[in-house]
């Protein structure tokens, strides 16, 4: 999923991609370096399904979308999410159409797959009670809670013993000290001490007089306020809350670029460029840019800003690299938006 883009235009899968099955997600939107992703979906000998209740981005270029059940079309188990509440989700109204929850669409799929795994063929209630069973052997907050009794109660608070981070001065080394030196980091090739290593990643970079590198900017994209990733960014109430898509930028760097708070700005690099709202402020260092996430692309002037954001793999666990993308911030030209700057480095990707 981190180098998705990369692995459906064939760089890191060998054979390539010929099939893609999208459930719960909206790649095209939240993958990093959109710009692959989106020309990896536009392949002619790509096949791609996708199961969804709405026309995400990804939705766009299926070849098949399936409908896919609401909250209140399916029964469902919820466990907690900052919280220690375990719930049930009662299927409250019939799926309406053909619509089918993730869970009855792989069924069926295995059925016609001939699979014959007995748990393949239960139902979603079967499959909670034997998730509760089974997580309670190991877990001893779950015992006695069943099915019947979920649905009985509709929720049911879990009890923990309460758990202190490194109580009795423990921790999770070979020696139970605090390790400065790691020699399990040294085994692996690592550096097995802890220090800051500066960012490589200089947005595939070229060397024109119009982005010079000491204009590169550090891109960081947290999480928008009235968006969970991609989910509810296609609610006409949240996109409001939200406001137009904006980046922030210190008062030193505007200046130095003649951009006033409020102007719309063109951020780029060499995967390509997004359209935003300069919101100039003194809360975010200098040679900083803050942009969040989640947007989709159709709904945010054609791209967001993982059109930016790097798809190489981090160091240590092959972690995404979201926030290590050197970018460049312009003002927006008056004749429209912005010169696609992959074009300069010879880049052919399409829209």
């Amino acid at each position: 999923m981190n180098r998705l883009g990369a692995a459906l235009l064939g760089e890191v899968s060998d054979p390539p991609i010929n099939s893609l099955y999208v459930f719960g997600s909206n790649p095209a939107a939240i993958a990093p370096n959109a710009g692959e992703v989106v020309a990896g979906l536009q392949r002619d000998d790509l096949f791609t399904v996708v199961h969804e209740l709405f026309m995400t981005d990804t939705a766009d270029y299926a070849d098949i979308v399936l409908p896919a059940t609401s909250q209140l079309e399916q029964t469902d188990l919820h466990k907690g999410y900052g919280h220690t509440v375990l719930a049930y989700n009662e299927q409250a109204i019939p799926a309406y159409e053909e619509s089918k929850s993730n869970w009855e669409v792989m069924r069926l799929l295995a059925k016609e797959m001939g699979f014959a795994e007995p748990w393949l063929r239960q139902d979603a209630q079967e499959v909670i009670s034997d998730v509760l069973h089974g997580t309670a052997a190991t877990n001893p907050a779950l015992e006695g809670i069943t099915v019947d009794r979920l649905r009985k109660e509709g929720f049911i608070p879990l009890q923990f013993e309460p758990q202190v981070p490194f109580s009795g001065g423990q921790f999770p080394t070979p020696s139970g000290k605090i390790a400065l030196f790691s020699q399990e980091l040294a085994d692996l090739g690592l550096d097995p001490l802890p220090g800051w290593v500066e960012r490589e990643d200089d947005g595939l970079a070229f060397d024109t007089e119009q982005f010079p590198q000491a204009d590169g900017l550090l891109l960081v994209s947290g999480a928008a306020h009235h968006f969970v990733s991609s989910s509810f960014a296609n609610h006409p109430d949240f996109l409001q809350r939200e406001g137009d898509p904006f980046v922030e930028i210190h008062d030193q760097d505007a200046v130095s670029r003649g951009i006033r708070d409020g102007e719309m700005v063109i951020l780029e690099n060499g995967r390509g460029w997004c359209e935003l709202r300069a919101v100039v402020t003194e809360n975010i260092r200098p040679g900083v840019v803050a942009s969040p996430k989640g947007r989709w692309s159709k709904l945010s002037n054609g791209r967001n800003v993982n059109w930016l954001t790097s798809d190489a793999l981090g160091d240590m666990a092959g972690q995404s690299t979201y926030h290590s993308s050197r970018v460049w911030l312009r003002r927006k030209s008056a004749n429209g938006s912005g010169q696609d700057v992959r074009n300069i480095i010879g880049l052919e990707v399409a829209d």
